[in-house]
């Protein structure tokens, strides 16, 4: 199931629709563009925080997933601790993905999909 998300993470980023960095899922965040937040289960506290309380207030579903480096590959940079994916059938598929494989389903927020 990994391969299979980390695949998707790569189609989305070649269709324009992914943010990658933590300033760039920060302001694809606020500016309500953000589908779905992964963070890296390597982030730090401080920015985990930050990131999260703006999922929060915005009822965005996010996710912790894989490591900086692979997430990082998959959007073709060297590391990313966040990325936001910014496009409904692409979130609405990862998600899927993810609750299907069950192992990564405990580590996620909002659990509502928004309409």
């Amino acid at each position: 199931m990994k391969k299979n998300v980390y695949q998707m993470i790569g189609f989305a980023t070649k269709a324009g629709k992914v943010s990658a960095g933590t300033m760039a899922a920060k302001t694809s965040l606020l500016r309500k563009r953000a589908r779905l937040l992964l963070v890296s289960s390597d982030i730090s506290e401080k920015t985990k925080e930050s990131l999260l309380s703006t999922c929060e207030k915005n009822q965005i579903p996010w996710v912790t997933f894989g490591d900086k480096y692979r997430l990082g590959n998959c959007v073709g940079k060297a590391y990313r601790v966040a990325i936001t994916i910014n496009d409904d059938g692409f979130a609405e598929a990862i998600l899927s993905s993810l609750t299907a494989g069950g192992e990564e389903a405990n580590n996620t927020g909002v659990v509502k999909w928004r309409k």
